[in-house]
């Protein structure tokens, strides 16, 4: 099992994409990848390159704190561990996702339309097993004997890394509504997901058996992999992972090229909309539709802590979590408004749904302010975003959806974060729509 930790903590280290709070900011253009309808108020924008990420953390069952009040305390005769693990229910979801700009830059078209591109790195993961993970990332030689075996089943794991080259195009169908589509290539570089995993590991007394080893560890289960180099020549030859073949061949990093960067290649899409009538603003956008496709360096791996069997695949196909996003926005002055928004990302062992009440406004084309509450499971606080133009046409920003958690991170169940630096041109004080008259819409 220790030979996948390597590849598993290439997902995990990294972080998330899910801002709330930027989603009805003012005069911020990052809020099309959360609906492509939405069309900025201003006539150019382009975010600058390697200035630009957002990311987000979430743990479901437990804090860091709380996790290292269990692991300080196992040697405690008087500490009952079941208690913990059974708060945190029958399972544990950690999610983490990132995106980050390599190149973006949109514009006005035609009065009516907004086109832009998006050049991105993405990369998520997420893993669900049962509570009784919590032991593994303590220290087992703090557990007495009675607290094994330790069983972990049904541990589900996907993760993926790719480059998102999208084209946004937005359309105002008429005063009130405006429809968006992003059609994206995603070129896919690493890629795992794994079925039926099942993690134990039992104690055998050194005085009793001395010929074992102190912990006897066993796995079996499936994954499937995308890698952006070939596996293992050994490997492959052999048809199994055993031994001291390591699963990717030596200095593999050399053979990675711009090629082989953009070898697997799918089609994604988002679509949204936004309807306007009176003071208010409804929107509703669906994104990442479609998956991760590998068609080159696809493999299955099955087995068991004694053999693992490896098979070269014609394609392996990693599902993205399918991101639902619904709001609702009043202009209560020519600068405010209010705003509530429901968002719902569909993992593949089910939906982790949030909801954020927020307050937005601008000060003149040097400002624009975000105010929310964002409540969810087991994460509820305020967050912020500013953008504050400190040079000619030059705006900062930066987003959280929880500005609380963050400074008290080790007591938090999600983190999230926003920053980058834009070039806008043309902000504008009102939408920069015109008013489209009925024999337009003909």
């Amino acid at each position: 099992m220790r030979r996948f930790f390597p590849f598993i903590l290439l997902f995990t280290t990294l972080f998330a994409e899910a801002q709330n709070t930027m989603y009805f900011m003012d005069r911020l253009p990052q809020n099309i990848a959360y609906n492509p309808a939405i069309i900025p108020k201003m006539d150019f924008f382009m975010n600058m390159p390697g200035a630009g990420f957002s990311a987000q953390l979430y743990n479901s069952g437990f804090s860091f704190n709380e996790l290292d009040d269990f692991a300080s305390n196992l040697d405690n005769e008087n500490y009952n561990p079941d208690k913990f693990v059974q708060s945190i229910g029958d399972y544990n979801l950690f999610s983490a996702e990132a995106s980050m700009n390599v190149a973006s830059f949109g514009f006005k078209l035609k009065e009516k339309n907004f086109l832009s591109f998006s050049f991105v790195m993405n990369t998520w993961a997420m893993n669900k097993a049962s509570s009784e993970i919590a032991y593994l990332l303590a220290d087992l030689d703090d557990l007495t004997p009675e607290d094994f075996p330790l069983e972990i089943n049904d541990i589900s794991f996907e993760g993926n890394v790719n480059l998102n080259l999208g084209v946004t195009y937005a359309h105002a169908v008429n005063k009130h509504l405006t429809l968006g589509i992003t059609p994206r290539i995603s070129f896919n570089q690493a890629g795992i997901k794994t079925t039926d995993l099942n993690y134990s590991i039992d104690y055998n007394d050194p005085d009793i058996n001395p010929s074992l080893d102190e912990y006897e560890q066993t796995f079996t289960g499936e994954a499937l992999l995308g890698l952006p180099t070939k596996i293992n020549q050994e490997i492959i030859n052999s048809g199994k992972l055993d031994g001291d073949a390591g699963l990717l061949e030596d200095n593999w990093e050399n053979d990675i090229s711009a090629g082989s960067l953009l070898q697997n290649k799918s089609l994604m899409l988002d679509i949204g909309a936004t309807y306007e009538i009176a003071k208010w603003t409804f929107s509703a956008s669906l994104i990442n539709l479609g998956s991760s496709t590998y068609k080159t360096n696809a493999y299955e791996l099955k087995g068991n802590n004694d053999k693992v069997l490896v098979k070269e695949l014609d394609e392996v196909k990693i599902g993205i979590p399918v991101k639902f996003y619904a709001g609702a926005m009043r202009q209560f002055s020519p600068q405010w408004n209010y705003a509530i928004l429901f968002n719902n990302n569909f993992y593949s062992t089910g939906p982790v749904t949030s909801a954020t009440a927020s307050l937005n406004g601008y000060v003149g084309s040097a400002l624009s302010t975000s105010i929310s509450y964002t409540v969810g499971n087991k994460f509820n606080d305020l967050g912020i975003g500013l953008r504050l133009r400190f040079f000619p046409g030059t705006d900062l920003y930066f987003v959280t959806d929880n500005i609380v958690q963050a400074m008290n991170y080790k007591n938090a169940f999600r983190l999230t974060a926003a920053a980058g630096i834009n070039i806008a041109i043309g902000v504008k004080d009102k939408n920069l729509l015109p008013e489209i008259t009925p024999e337009e819409t003909n």
